[in-house]
C-alpha cells in the first residue's frame, strides 16, 4: 500500500480537486451501479414483453402504452436441502459455509444477490481482537460495559474476543481482505476517474467474489427470491416459501434447519442505501410467536445537511474503497476516555445537534482520517510494524453533520430475536431455527449503542454465522423431522404472496412507504423522543396497518414484493414505538427528553415484544445478569460521564465543560 497522504497534503487539497473526487461532479455517483442494490445481473430468456404482450402477473391491470416487463420463471422452484441460510451477506455467508464444511446440504436465498445485497456492500472497515498483538481483554470489556451503557451482553463480547481474528482469517483466506490503495493515492483522484480505478481494482473487489466462493463450495443459490415466511411442520422448522421476484414464481424450500441471516430494515433510506432491508426476517420471527429485542434504539449513520440524500458525498461508496482493517485501539489507559469520546461524538452531540439545530455546512469543513492520529480512526496502538490494523482511511471527504439517513435502522445489534441471555449459537427455541447476524439475532453484544468498536459489523456477524450454520448442520444430521414443507402450507403462503393482486380496490404500496416515512422520519419521533410525540405517531402507524396495509394493492411482482415490505415496515414501526414508550429513561441512542437521564433502578434490562394469544403485543422487561451491569452503587456522575440534554438539571449535577467531540 502507498504512503497515506499527509497531513499538509490533506491541507493544501483544493476545493475543486475535492469537489471532483467526492462525487459531487456531474458524473460522481456514475459508480453505484457497481454497489448494493444493482448487482449484475444476467438479461433472462423471456425478459422483455413486447408491445401489446401481457406479464406473466397482474393480467388485465395493464395497459399496452403502459407494459410491465415479463420476466422468465426461474428453472427450478422446488429445493431439497439440510440447512437452508436465508440472506447473502456475512452472517449468511459464514453460516452457509460452515455448515457446508460440516457435511450438511445446503441452499442460500436472497433478496437481491449474495454479495450486493442489504448492508453487505457497505462496510468500510474490519476490526478483530488479536491477543499476538498485545490487546488487553479486560480493557475492552471495559470500553464496551461503559460505551454500550451496561446494556452489553458480555457472553457474546467474550465470544468476539475469543474468535475475531479467526473469522478475520476466515474472510481474508476467502479473498475478501485484500487490500488496494486508497483512491487519494492514486493517479485515478485528480481527473475524477471512478471507472479507472474500479478497473484496475476489480480482481479484489470483495462482492464479486461472493458467488463464486459460494458456487465453489457445492452450495446452491437461489437469488433475487423474497422469502415470506418460514414453514413448520409440528413445532420444528421444515422450510420455508417465498417468490422469486422478477418473475412472480413460488418457490419453495424444503429444509431440515433453517438459519435466518435477513438483517433488519428501514423504512425508506434518505441517504443511506440499504432500501431492500426491511425487517422481512422479524416480521417472520415475530408471528413465529419470537420474541422481539430493544427497538427503541436507533442507529445513527450520518450524511451532510446540504446533500442529506446523498451519502456516498461522505463515506466514499463511489470509489469503492478498501474495507478498512481495525482494532487494537483500546488500552488499560484509555478504555475509559475511549468509551466516553466515542460515545461524547457519536451519539450525545448528534443529540444535541438535533435538539438544538445544526450549524451552516457548505461542505468546506473537509475530514482526511489517513491524516488524523492513529487511535482516532480505529487503528492499532501496539506500536508494531507488523500490526496491519492500520484504521479507517476514507479518503479526504465532507464531515457529516445530521442523522437519519436510514429511518428505523436499530443500533447494531440492539434489535432482533431475543434467544435469551445464556444464548451463544443463535437458537431460537423452535427446533431447527437460528438467526444469526446484525439486525435478526437481538443479542445487544454493544449494549444500547454503537459507540465502542468501529468495523466490528461485519466481524461479529462472521462469528455468529459460523456458529449457527454448525449448530444448524449439527441438528441436521440427527433430525426426525420429514424437512418437507407440507402441501397446505404453501397454498396457505402462495395466497399471501398473491393476495395484493387480487385486491380490486386500494392503495399503492409506493405512497404507503412514503407515508409511513413521514410518520417515523421527524426527530420529534427518531431523536428527541417524548410521550406525546411518540403516541401521535403510534396512533398513525396503528391507522396504517388497520385501514391501509390489508388493502395493499399490486399489479406486478415487483409491488407484490413491496406490499410485503410495507407490512413488515408498518409492523416494525410499531414495535420501536412502543418500546420508546416503555423505556422511560434515556440511554445510550435512545433519547427522551420527558426522561433525559439513566434510570437504573428500572432499566437495566432488555425490553420484548411478544405477539400475545389475542394477537396484541405483550412488552416484557429481562433483567440483565448481575456480572454485566458494573457496579450500580457508583456515584452516578462517575458511571455516566456524558450528559443527555437537559439530565444535569434533571439529576442536579453541574453542566459538562465540553459537549460532544473527541478528546
Amino acid at each position: 500500500m502507498s504512503t497515506p497522504m499527509d497531513k499538509a497534503g490533506a491541507d493544501n487539497l483544493s476545493r475543486r480537486s475535492f469537489l471532483k473526487a467526492s462525487g459531487l461532479a456531474a458524473s460522481g455517483l456514475g459508480m453505484m451501479a457497481a454497489l448494493g442494490g444493482c448487482a449484475p445481473q444476467t438479461k433472462q430468456e423471456g425478459s422483455a414483453a413486447t408491445e401489446g404482450e401481457m406479464p406473466s402477473t397482474g393480467e388485465g391491470r395493464v395497459t399496452t402504452e403502459l407494459p410491465i416487463p415479463a420476466a422468465a420463471a426461474p428453472e427450478k422452484t422446488v429445493y431439497d436441502c439440510d440447512v437452508l441460510v436465508i440472506g447473502g451477506g456475512f452472517a449468511g455467508l459464514n453460516a452457509a459455509m460452515a455448515a457446508k464444511d460440516a457435511g450438511a446440504t445446503v441452499v442460500m436465498v436472497d433478496k437481491g444477490q449474495p454479495g450486493y445485497s442489504g448492508l453487505t456492500p457497505w462496510p468500510s472497515s474490519h476490526r478483530w481482537f488479536d491477543p499476538e498483538m498485545g490487546d488487553d481483554a479486560d480493557a475492552f470489556k471495559k470500553a464496551i460495559s461503559m460505551g454500550g451503557e451496561y446494556l452489553v451482553n458480555q457472553g457474546w463480547y467474550q465470544m468476539w474476543i475469543d474468535h475475531s481474528k479467526e473469522a478475520y482469517q476466515r474472510l481474508a483466506d476467502w479473498g475478501l481482505m485484500d487490500r488496494f490503495d486508497r483512491c487519494a493515492d492514486t493517479e485515478y483522484w485528480d481527473d475524477l476517474d471512478i471507472q479507472g480505478y474500479y478497473d484496475a481494482n476489480a480482481s479484489v473487489d470483495r462482492h464479486a467474489r461472493w458467488m463464486p466462493l459460494i458456487q465453489d463450495a457445492g452450495i446452491e443459490v437461489a437469488p433475487y427470491t423474497m422469502v415470506v415466511d418460514v414453514a413448520r411442520d409440528g413445532d420444528a422448522v421444515c422450510g420455508a416459501v417465498g417468490f422469486h421476484v422478477p418473475s412472480g414464481t413460488v418457490v419453495t424450500f424444503n429444509a431440515k434447519a433453517v438459519v435466518m441471516a435477513m438483517g433488519g430494515g428501514c423504512y425508506k433510506p434518505t441517504g443511506y442505501p440499504v432500501g431492500g432491508n426491511t425487517f422481512d426476517g422479524e416480521y417472520i420471527a415475530y408471528n413465529l410467536g419470537l420474541p422481539i429485542a430493544n427497538k427503541e434504539f436507533d442507529d445513527f449513520h450520518v450524511t451532510t445537511s446540504y446533500a442529506s440524500g446523498n451519502s456516498f458525498v461522505n463515506n466514499q461508496w463511489d470509489w469503492l474503497e478498501n474495507i478498512w482493517l481495525c482494532g487494537g485501539d483500546i488500552t488499560a489507559d484509555t478504555a475509559e476516555s475511549y468509551a466516553t469520546s466515542k460515545e461524547k461524538a457519536m451519539v450525545v452531540a448528534r443529540v444535541s445537534n438535533t435538539v438544538n439545530g445544526l450549524a451552516v455546512n457548505d461542505g468546506t469543513n473537509i475530514e482526511d482520517q489517513a491524516a488524523a492520529d492513529i487511535g482516532r480512526r480505529g487503528g492499532s496502538l501496539s506500536g508494531r510494524e507488523d500490526d496491519i490494523r492500520i484504521g479507517k482511511m476514507l479518503s479526504p471527504k465532507p464531515k457529516a453533520d445530521c442523522y437519519g439517513a436510514a429511518v428505523g435502522m436499530q443500533s447494531h445489534f440492539s434489535a432482533g430475536v431475543f434467544c435469551g441471555l445464556d444464548d451463544l449459537e443463535g437458537a431460537t427455541g423452535i427446533p431447527g431455527l437460528w438467526v444469526a447476524g446484525d439486525g435478526i439475532n437481538g443479542c445487544a453484544v454493544t449494549g444500547s449503542a454503537y459507540p465502542v468498536g468501529v468495523g466490528f459489523t461485519s466481524n461479529f456477524t462472521s462469528i455468529q454465522g459460523n456458529v449457527a450454520g454448525t449448530a444448524a448442520a449439527a441438528y441436521a444430521a440427527s433430525a426426525t423431522t420429514s424437512g418437507q414443507v407440507p402441501a397446505d402450507v404453501v397454498e396457505s403462503i402462495t395466497a399471501e404472496i398473491e393476495a395484493p393482486l387480487a385486491q380490486e380496490k386500494g392503495f399503492s404500496p409506493d405512497w404507503a412507504r412514503d407515508e409511513l416515512l413521514g410518520i417515523m422520519s421527524p426527530f420529534w419521533v427518531l431523536v428527541d423522543k417524548s410521550e406525546p410525540a411518540l403516541n401521535a405517531a403510534l396512533t398513525q402507524v396503528l391507522q396504517m396497518r388497520d385501514k391501509v396495509v390489508p388493502k395493499l394493492q399490486a399489479t406486478n411482482p415487483h409491488q407484490q414484493r413491496l406490499c410485503l415490505e410495507v407490512k413488515h415496515k408498518v409492523l416494525s414501526a410499531e414495535m420501536k414505538l412502543r418500546a420508546s414508550l416503555e423505556r422511560q429513561e434515556s440511554r445510550g441512542a435512545h433519547y427522551r427528553s420527558d426522561f433525559p437521564y439513566r434510570d437504573d433502578d428500572n432499566f437495566l434490562c432488555y425490553i420484548t415484544i411478544t405477539k400475545g394469544d389475542d394477537g396484541s403485543m405483550v412488552i416484557d422487561r429481562v433483567p440483565l445478569k448481575s456480572e454485566w451491569v458494573g457496579d450500580t452503587g457508583a456515584d452516578y456522575a462517575t458511571r455516566y460521564a456524558v450528559r443527555f440534554p437537559g439530565e444535569a438539571k434533571a439529576k442536579s449535577l453541574p453542566e459538562e465543560e465540553k459537549s460532544g467531540g473527541w478528546n
